[in-house]
């Protein structure tokens, strides 16, 4: 009896090794790891971005994003805003774009890694080119963060005649009449809306800060009632080499002067602004500011 006992053991642990023998091998993966590493943000043009890296991290009290881009109001009866009057412990940091673009797609990842929230004045006549359709591809890819206005197809002067950019020819001659300025301002709304995704209507901003009651007044009439200006400049436009300001100048005149309902007025192709804004924006936060749209100001 044991002889056998014995032998039917040894047949079992046989099988059982065969049985594992079979058996196909796996190994565990490990707790954390991702099946597959996310891609570092890319610009629209597939390069990687230079300039994502985060801005250094705030203190606890600070208010953080929580923007809501592009609940706009509606165009109801015309306004001209310096600053939003009752809008909260606010600040709308405002980009245009009418010109030199060289930085405005580092500036938009630098933004969208850090969750910043801005509202952004292009050009029809920038957004088509090769850069600004990079621009408008970030903007129509995070709706929650980018808003857009309108700053007319050529960037001419509509009080004075003039300007211009990238070309001055549709801008010389006389003052421009008001189907000059809403032909200005349609034109661009229909690019901006198809690259962007967003209509823009009815903010828009005057090129040059350059407005007048009969401007404001054709504007309206093409449906742009909301008119935004600013109540601080940072000169961004301007290199250091002609006297224009550093990127620790340009923060320190947003941060010592930022109030509530405040509207800084910066540039896509601001020569410091890249720079600036990673001084800014986490000492406006460490200020309690919540930067947002003109939108959620508004609101």
């Amino acid at each position: 009896m044991i002889a056998v006992t014995l032998r039917r053991l040894a047949v079992g642990l046989a099988a059982m090794v065969l049985l594992a023998a079979c058996s196909p091998s796996v190994s565990p993966t490990p707790t954390g790891t991702p099946t597959e590493r996310p891609s570092p943000t890319e610009t629209a043009a597939g390069s990687t971005a230079r300039d994502a890296t985060p801005l250094p991290s705030v203190a606890p009290t600070a208010t953080p994003s929580g923007c809501q881009a592009g609940n706009r109001v509606p165009a109801g009866a015309q306004q001209t805003f310096t600053t939003i009057p009752d809008a909260g412990h606010g600040v709308a940091l405002t980009l245009d774009m009418g010109g030199r673009l060289d930085p405005g797609i580092d500036i938009l990842n630098l933004l969208i890694a850090n969750q910043v929230c801005v509202t952004i004045f292009p050009t029809g006549a920038m957004a088509q080119t090769a850069e600004g359709q990079g621009v408008m591809a970030l903007v129509k890819a995070h709706p929650e963060l980018f808003e857009i206005g309108n700053h007319t197809m050529h960037h001419c002067d509509l009080v004075l005649g003039g300007g211009g950019s990238p070309t001055t020819a549709p801008c010389a001659g006389v003052t421009p009449p008001a189907d000059f300025i809403r032909t200005e301002l349609a034109d661009a709304g229909s690019i901006l809306a198809r690259l962007s995704g967003q209509q823009p209507v009815p903010y828009w901003r005057p090129p040059y800060g350059s407005v007048n009651q009969a401007v404001r007044d054709a504007a309206a009439s093409a449906g742009y009632t909301k008119t935004f200006m600013w109540d601080i400049d940072t000169i961004d436009w301007k290199p250091i080499g002609d006297g224009g300001p550093t990127a620790e100048q340009i923060a320190s005149k947003v941060v010592r002067n930022a109030q509530d309902g405040s509207i800084v007025l910066m540039h896509l192709g601001g020569y410091e602004t890249l720079d600036a804004l990673r001084i800014m924006v986490p000492e406006l936060r460490d200020r309690g500011f919540l930067l947002t749209s003109l939108s959620d100001l508004l609101n």
